[in-house]
């Protein structure tokens, strides 16, 4: 939970899903109606709800994120609308909740889709009533903040299964918006790398660098933890690399799953396939494939095809 908004809001990448991601932005930015913001984990949509907030003119006031799968539902609601001294045991004196700390800024609900239908109810009254009351209290109070929503979950197949209250989709599904997954625009990850790189270097230090061949690795790579799991990669390779170079045996990739042996386990025929579309070339074969030099003759060694490629192949 945060009642601020980060310093680093920038949206880094070249793709036309980007382009649109920015276009999308800030028309929201200029509208108070609720967004809802779809996406894998790992894909950025507290950041989209960050720069939705920061480009508006509510920029000034308090961004308020809540997760919700970080607190407890028997305290979500104490959290979310406060409570008076003495409404329960432990209550020992006034507490705001998180939606009187927005004030009249933003509340970015994370994760809505995770709360349970008993909570989505006294969140589709709230958002409709725009009131709230504190435990313990009978004063009702007004709410003027802005309302962004963010989930990875299909919320429309959630409704037909019952776990998602269809009123409290439509009243949310005003603005929405979807973020596809990293490896739909794998265009962005040389800047995103350089973004991470900038980010993480501290004051008086040299700038770590990964050169082209190390990042045809993880152009290869479908991450499946997104652009967190990326963060993640280059982070652990800029502490394992010897001086300001990354290099490829730096580069940790997550191989129990499905998504690496996926670029991994390329069978003698793929490679015959690429190398015959591209007139024999291993240069270009290495490259369409997403591969270094030296991980494609490593290939063309490991099954035996050096005496075919040696026939066909030029540089």
């Amino acid at each position: 939970m945060k009642s601020t908004v980060s310093s680093d809001t920038e949206i880094v990448g070249i793709s036309l899903i980007i382009k649109r991601k920015l276009r999308f932005i800030h028309k929201a930015a200029k509208s108070d109606k609720n967004v809802l913001i779809l996406g894998e984990t790992g894909t950025g949509k507290d950041l989209t709800a960050k720069k939705i907030h920061e480009l508006s003119n509510r920029r000034d006031k308090p961004f308020v994120a809540i997760n919700c799968t970080d607190i407890p539902g028997e305290l979500f609601e104490a959290e979310l609308f406060g409570y008076v001294r003495g409404s329960f045991t432990g209550a020992v004196k006034d507490k705001l909740g998180l939606l009187e700390v927005a004030r009249n800024g933003t509340i970015f609900f994370d994760e809505i889709g995770d709360l349970s239908l008993n909570l989505q109810a006294k969140i589709l009254r709230m958002i409709e009533k725009r009131e709230l009351r504190r435990i313990g209290e009978t004063t009702v109070r007004k709410i003027y903040a802005r309302f962004i929503f963010a989930t990875n979950k299909n919320l429309q197949e959630e409704v037909k299964a019952g776990r998602f209250r269809k009123d409290l989709y439509y009243r949310i599904n005003v603005i929405k918006f979807y973020i596809p997954p990293l490896k739909e625009r794998k265009e962005d990850i040389p800047l995103l790398v350089d973004h991470i790189l900038r980010k993480d270097r501290k004051e008086g230090e040299p700038k770590k660098v990964i050169y082209n061949e190390t990042l045809k690795i993880l152009m290869a790579y479908d991450f499946p933890g997104n652009i967190r799991e990326l963060e993640n990669i280059v982070e652990r390779a800029c502490i394992l690399s010897e001086g300001n170079i990354v290099t490829e045996k730096d580069i940790k990739l997550d191989c129990d799953s499905k998504y690496c042996r996926k670029t991994m386990n390329i069978t003698p025929e793929q490679l015959i396939k690429t190398l015959e579309n591209c007139r024999w070339n291993k240069t270009r074969a290495a490259s369409k494939m997403g591969k270094s030099r030296r991980q494609f003759y490593r290939l063309l060694e490991k099954h035996k095809m050096s005496d075919l490629i040696k026939r066909n192949c030029h540089l």
